[in-house]
């Protein structure tokens, strides 16, 4: 068979023609296997030339074998590399598709299911029928060559291979609409080599061309492997997915333009629309398709670039890099920071705002370093050295303070911030600081410890509050003290001056008047008529100089704060025990208690003098033959109201609040003036009032107002 195949031009370059196939095949497989094992897409493309290598040495083989045994195990042999091709075509579309998701091992079984039963149903042919079901002999350019007529399982398997072979060429299609430009020739190669060998299998499955026993499908796979070697070589097929690479491309935020080596554009993504004047500015010139001024920017080297849409201003950041693959030009990225810019923007601002808010604080501020370097100072602290803001911060200021000399103790300055930081305690001290005037300043200076953001230092906020003025009025109320004390002295001395006198009154005068009295009373049985009327008058001016020391010697109580302490007492109690004392000195009047609630009023033990004066008074200044003088009170919310009535002769509106004075009697009057005054002093320290009302149909009425408290078993005063 030899020797006819040999003779045959036709089997000979059909042989020839394999061979070929055979050794491009295997040899791009190898070089993948070699150079891209280790990429996914590397490891199925060696395993779709491998399966495509098994197809057409399968068919090669086949030619030379002349008993049916033996064709059928060269063809299960090339069914092997049959059933796998279209399988991981599928595989090899869609991780070129960038749906590398789908290809599982789920997914790898169910497609491989029908391939492996395939194989099987070839080998076991003979038995069955169900792939092959009649052999002949067929003559081809005077060669010999075993021919087969196809069962069942062949056309099911046809129709699967063609579905997987028409998914894959899909997704390969589908790639190609969604990669970058720059890889456009992927594709290119990509479909036709695809398209030859699919050509050749309808051609020669369909319509037996050109001759059935020659199957020109390997004859396909040898354009298909050329196309794919160029593609491996120039295209960086397997190194480069271009879906994924377009899907980087496309999805990034940054702008990104790809010109060649003429400055023209040959891609740029969606993002950088906003930099371009044309929709699609692919093959225009950069400078042309740039808008505004952008293109001036990018020749100046600047860092940033800015555009101005119209509605705001967007900053850009600037990048250059050599373009990818083997496209010679290169690559203009640009990166967003408008809102980076604004906020950049936004914080110089709020520096500034913060420069003016610490500046308008009219105490000195400053933040140091514990290596003593001056990071902000306000105005105020920075005028107290004589400078700036600006010529203090950065500096140290053991250096600022060799020349302006304006702290008199610096080391101790120092060493309280020393302090501060190594405490981690706040703390404030006083410091005497010599301004550029040469005036000396007290100030209470409170110092803060914290850590600066960033380089996390060590750091102290100072903040010095002028306390000069303090000092001074501190100063004078010491001053004022001492004064205050030497008067308190002075007066202690004065009231006991004022006690002796009390003292005076109380015994001394007090003991000469009883003895007054008692000697004319013993002087009535021994004096004439006319002599009577005269004892009687100095009797009469006896009387009313007890009156007087009585009511002196109540008030020099008063004045003296003997009985200031206030405390509940009894109303009722004090009233009754004072009305009786009343009607047996004098018993000429009629003196009445009228409806004295059981109630506790705030006053102290002088409460029985003020009723007792009121009292004596009403009866004192009363003109009628027999005074009478009527008691009485009233329960209110939280005070009670005492009404002294009497029949005199009333007293007249004009004069009301005039009597009450020191020393004011009424007009002829016959007491001393004194009880009255005192009434006013006690009811001022009660928290009460007194006024006078017309009593019908004669006299007057004075009311007096006191305050009700609770009694308390330590202070509760039974009169």
């Amino acid at each position: 068979m030899g020797a006819s195949i040999a003779g045959s031009p036709v089997i000979l370059g059909y042989t020839a023609i394999h061979i070929v196939s055979v050794a491009l095949t295997l040899g791009v497989a190898v070089y993948t296997a070699r150079n891209y094992w280790t990429k996914r897409l590397g490891r199925v493309f060696t395993a779709l030339l491998a399966a495509a290598t098994i197809w057409t040495a399968g068919s090669l083989v086949r030619l030379f074998v002349s008993t049916v045994d033996i064709y059928v195990a060269v063809t299960a042999f090339k069914y092997i590399g049959i059933t796998g091709t279209p399988v991981v075509f599928v595989l090899f579309a869609l991780l070129y598709d960038g749906k590398s998701k789908w290809v599982t091992r789920p997914v790898i079984v169910a497609l491989s299911v029908l391939p492996a039963l395939t194989v099987p149903v070839v080998a076991t042919t003979q038995l069955h029928e169900l792939f092959y079901d009649g052999y002949t002999t067929t003559t081809v350019d005077s060669v010999t060559i075993l021919a087969t007529t196809v069962g069942p399982w062949y056309w099911l398997f046809a129709i699967f291979s063609w579905t997987l072979m028409t998914i894959g060429s899909v997704l390969l299609i589908h790639a190609g609409l969604k990669r970058s430009r720059p890889y456009r020739l992927q594709l290119l190669v990509l479909l036709p080599a695809i398209g030859i060998s699919w050509a050749m299998n309808i051609l020669y499955v369909v319509w037996s061309w050109p001759h059935p026993a020659l199957d020109p499908t390997p004859i396909g796979f040898t354009a298909t492997s050329l196309l794919l070697g160029y593609g491996l070589f120039s295209t960086q097929l397997v190194d480069i997915s271009p879906t994924a690479r377009s899907l980087v491309f496309e999805i990034t935020d940054n702008p990104v333009i790809v010109v060649n080596q003429s400055d023209r554009i040959v891609d740029a993504n969606d993002a950088a629309q906003p930099l371009l004047s044309d929709v699609d500015p692919v093959g225009a010139e950069l400078p042309q398709a740039l808008v505004g001024d952008l293109a001036e920017q990018i020749a100046s080297e600047a860092a940033t670039v800015e555009i101005d849409t119209g509605q705001r201003v967007r900053h850009y950041q600037y990048r250059e890099r050599s373009a990818p693959d083997k496209l010679a030009g290169r690559v203009l990225i640009f990166t967003e920071i408008t809102e980076l810019q604004n906020t950049q923007q936004a914080a110089e601002q709020a520096h500034e705002q913060l420069r003016q808010i610490i500046d308008l604080v009219p105490d000195p501020l400053y933040v140091k370093t514990l290596d003593d370097e001056v990071l902000l100072s306000n105005t105020a602290n920075a005028e107290l050295h004589g400078l700036t803001p600006d010529e203090m911060e950065g500096t140290r200021e053991e250096t600022i303070e060799g020349d302006v000399d304006n702290i008199e103790d610096f080391d101790t300055y120092r060493q309280r911030e020393i302090e501060v930081v190594e405490t981690g305690e706040p703390l404030t001290t006083e410091e005497t600081l010599v301004s550029p005037d040469g005036n000396k300043q007290t100030f209470r200076t409170t110092r803060i410890p914290f850590t600066t953001a960033g380089e996390a230092e060590d750091a102290v906020l100072g903040y010095a509050r002028d306390v000069t003025e303090i000092k001074q009025y501190e100063q004078e109320l010491e001053t004022a003290k001492q004064r205050l004390e030497e008067s308190h002295e002075q007066i202690e001395q004065t009231n006991g001056e004022l006690e002796t006198l009390n003292r005076i009154l109380r015994h001394d005068i007090r003991n000469d008047v009883v003895v007054m009295s008692r000697l004319g009373a013993e002087l009535e049985q021994h004096v004439d008529e006319e002599g009577a009327e005269l004892l009687d008058q100095l009797l009469g001016r006896g009387e009313h100089i007890r009156n007087l020391t009585t009511g002196l010697r109540d008030l020099m109580r008063t004045v003296l704060d003997e009985t200031r302490d206030l405390r509940p007492v009894r109303l009722d109690a004090t009233i009754e025990s004072e009305v009786r004392d009343i009607t047996q000195s004098h018993e000429d009047a009629v003196v009445t208690i009228e409806d004295i609630p059981r109630v506790h009023v705030r006053a102290n033990q002088m409460l029985s003098s003020l009723f007792r004066n009121l009292i004596e008074n009403a009866i004192v200044h009363n003109d009628s033959d027999i005074p009478e003088v009527t008691v009485s009170a009233q329960e209110q919310t939280d005070r009670v109201e005492v009404r002294i009535s009497d029949n005199g002769p009333g007293v007249p509106e004009e004069i009301r609040e005039d009597i009450f004075g020191k020393g004011e009697k009424g007009l002829d009057s016959k007491g001393t003036g004194v009880g009255l005054y005192l009434v006013t002093q006690l009811l001022d320290e009660y928290g009460g009032e007194v006024w006078i009302e017309d009593n019908e149909p004669t006299g007057a009425i004075f009311v007096i107002e006191l305050l009700q408290e609770s009694p308390t078993e330590q202070h509760s005063i039974e009169a």
